[in-house]
């Protein structure tokens, strides 16, 4: 069940013209997105949770991504700007130059998108060099979870 799921899912994915390059990886759909609003092209992951879902909400992952990637310039500059100011918020002042505007420092480069959630992963070159800044969004764009993750919190993760 799970491999014609996908299949047909992929299909679903391809036929939207969302995604570029859609393929099919492990039990998730993958390509890759345009955000116009952040004017990046974006790794898309599309993971319907097939071990956790009897029936996966394919309709509302489509309608996520959707969202996001035509989210408006305003919309996002506002999840950016929220984003930033709770992050500058968060952190002592010695972790974080007063030189750097997060603002312009984050950018998007990849996506995930689950029925029920949007997770946005952004780098930040200079204020985050060596971590990833994973923001989890409602549907309705919201942002829900900010969480800063360095390569020592993958390492641990992979133990």
């Amino acid at each position: 069940m799970t491999e014609s799921v996908l299949n047909d899912f992929l299909r679903r994915v391809t036929e939207s013209g969302l995604l570029d390059d859609a393929q099919i990886d492990e039990d998730s759909v993958i390509g890759v997105g345009h955000l116009d609003a952040a004017g990046v092209e974006v790794e898309v992951d599309l993971d319907p949770e097939i071990d956790d879902e009897d029936e996966p909400d394919l309709d509302g992952i489509l309608s996520n991504l959707k969202d996001i990637l035509s989210v408006t310039e305003d919309r996002w500059s506002a999840i950016v700007d929220e984003i930033a100011t709770e992050i500058e918020e968060a952190v002592d002042d010695d972790e974080l130059s007063a030189d750097i505007d997060l603002r312009t420092d984050l950018e998007a480069i990849g996506v995930g998108i689950f029925a029920d959630a949007i997770i946005v992963v952004f780098a930040g070159e200079t204020a985050f060099p060596d971590a990833l800044v994973h923001v989890q969004l409602t549907p309705e764009l919201e942002v829900e979870d900010i969480e800063i993750i360095g390569d020592d919190d993958e390492d641990d993760d992979e133990d």
